[in-house]
C-alpha cells in the first residue's frame, strides 16, 4: 500500500471549499476517529494514496493540491460572501453542489487569468450602458440591443436560421464588446447559469447541460441582466421562472430584448390575426417562439408585459412544462479547438493571440491553459478567435 502524507489543515481547507460532506468523505477514508465534528485535522496526516484521489474527486481538486504546505490564505477562486446562490424549488437560497463549486472556481480562475493579460495589453475596461436599478426592462433591452448593434429581425432572419443560430448570434455579440462567455457544462441541468462582475472581462457562465437552446439563449440574456444590474448570482431553474423583482425584471429585460414591440405586434396582426393571447392557446405560444427562435416561457412572459396575455398563460408554459425539442447543437466531430473555442468563447481566443505576439506569454503557458495537446490545436484555437470577428 503506498500513502502519502498531507497536511491536515489542507484537507479541511479543501472540504470546507467544495461544499461536501464532511463527516461522510473523512470516514469514507478512515479518518473519521481523527478528527470529530468540533475537532478538525491538524499537521501532517498520513493517507492511503488511493484515498487521497478518492477526497481530490470529491472536492473537485487535483491530487497536487493537497502537498500544499499551508491552506489557501485566500479562497479567490471559491464562492465569495456577495456572491448570490440559486433558488431552490421551495423558493428558498440552497447550497451549491461541489460541482457548481467547482464550475465557478474555475470561470473565477478563467477571469482572472483573462484580466491579467487585458491590463498587461492596456485594453480599456468594458463599459456598460447605464442602467438604473429602476429602469424600465423594456428601454433597457432597447439600449443594449443598440449597444451590441443588434439588428432588427427582419435583417436578422436573413442570416440566422434556428434557435441554435440565435443563441451562437447573441453570444458573439457580447464578446465582440468585451464580455467573457463560458459554455460548459455542470451535471444536471437544475443550475442554468451564473455572473461574475469585473471590470476588464465580466463573465456569463451558461450550463451546456441544458440542450435546448432557446433555453441557452435567455438564460445568456437574464444572465447578462445581472451584470447591468451590479449582481453576482448563480441561476436554477426556479429562478429564471421566479416573480420576485430582480428575476422577474431579468426576465422581462430578456424577452424583450427577443422581442421587440413592434415586430411583436406586426407578427401577431399580420399571421395570428389576433390582438390577445389566451390562457390556453399554446399553439400561438408556438408559432411566435418559431419564429422569433425563443422559447415558449419568454413569449408568455413578452405578451403578458405588453398586456397581450394574462399570468394564466405564464402559468401554462412554467413548473412541468416540458417545450417540444426542435432544434439543436451539433454533436461529435469538432475538434480540440472547435470544443475550446466553444466552450470558452471567441473573446479568449483573441486575447491570448494578444497576448503572444506582444507580450512574453509562451506558447506552453496558453496550451496548458486551455488543455490544447500540440502547437497546431493552438494555431486552430486562435484561428477559430480571428475568424469569428
Amino acid at each position: 500500500m503506498t500513502t502519502a502524507t498531507v497536511q491536515g489543515a489542507v484537507l479541511e481547507w479543501a472540504l470546507e471549499d467544495a461544499g461536501v460532506n464532511r463527516v461522510e468523505i473523512l470516514e469514507a477514508v478512515g479518518l473519521s476517529a481523527t478528527a470529530g465534528q468540533s475537532t478538525h485535522l491538524s499537521g501532517p496526516v498520513t493517507i492511503d494514496e488511493e484515498d487521497l484521489k478518492y477526497i481530490a474527486k470529491a472536492t473537485r481538486r487535483s491530487v497536487y493540491f493537497f502537498a500544499l504546505p499551508v491552506p489557501p490564505t485566500t479562497s479567490r477562486h471559491s464562492v465569495d460572501a456577495n456572491f448570490r446562490a440559486p433558488m431552490s424549488h421551495s423558493g428558498q437560497a440552497r447550497t451549491l453542489s461541489p460541482d457548481e463549486r467547482a464550475a465557478l472556481r474555475e470561470a473565477k480562475r478563467r477571469q482572472q487569468a483573462a484580466a491579467k493579460i487585458s491590463t498587461e495589453l492596456g485594453h480599456a475596461k468594458v463599459q456598460f450602458p447605464s442602467i438604473g436599478t429602476n429602469s424600465n426592462p423594456e428601454q433597457a433591452a432597447l439600449r443594449i440591443a443598440t449597444w451590441l448593434q443588434w439588428e432588427d429581425v427582419g435583417t436578422r432572419r436573413r442570416r440566422i436560421k434556428s434557435k441554435s443560430q440565435l443563441f451562437v448570434a447573441i453570444r458573439d455579440a457580447l464578446e465582440g464588446q468585451g464580455v467573457m462567455t463560458n459554455l460548459l457544462p455542470i451535471q444536471g441541468d437544475s443550475l442554468r447559469g451564473f455572473t461574475l462582475h469585473h471590470e476588464y472581462v465580466p463573465l456569463i457562465f451558461v450550463n451546456s447541460a441544458v440542450k435546448h437552446p432557446a433555453a441557452r439563449s435567455f438564460t445568456l440574456l437574464h444572465e447578462l441582466a445581472h451584470l447591468l444590474r451590479g449582481i453576482d448570482k448563480a441561476c436554477d431553474k426556479h429562478d429564471l421562472q421566479s416573480r420576485t423583482s430582480e428575476e422577474a425584471w431579468c426576465n422581462r429585460f430578456a424577452a424583450a430584448f427577443l422581442m421587440p414591440r413592434e415586430e411583436l405586434s406586426a407578427y401577431m396582426g399580420k399571421y395570428l390575426k389576433k390582438e390577445f393571447i389566451q390562457d390556453d392557446d399554446i399553439d400561438s405560444v408556438r408559432r411566435i417562439a418559431g419564429y422569433f427562435y425563443c422559447s415558449y416561457f419568454s413569449v408568455a412572459i413578452r405578451l403578458k408585459q405588453l398586456g397581450l396575455a394574462n399570468g394564466g398563460l405564464v402559468n401554462a408554459v412554467s413548473g412541468g412544462f416540458v417545450e417540444p425539442e426542435q432544434d439543436g447543437f451539433a454533436r461529435g466531430g469538432q475538434t480540440r479547438a472547435q470544443k475550446r473555442i466553444a466552450a470558452y468563447g471567441t473573446g479568449i481566443a483573441r486575447l491570448f493571440g494578444e497576448a503572444l505576439e506582444r507580450t512574453n506569454l509562451s506558447e506552453i503557458e496558453v496550451r496548458k491553459s486551455l488543455n490544447l495537446k500540440s502547437q497546431n490545436e493552438l494555431r486552430s484555437f486562435l484561428t477559430l478567435g480571428r475568424e469569428a470577428v
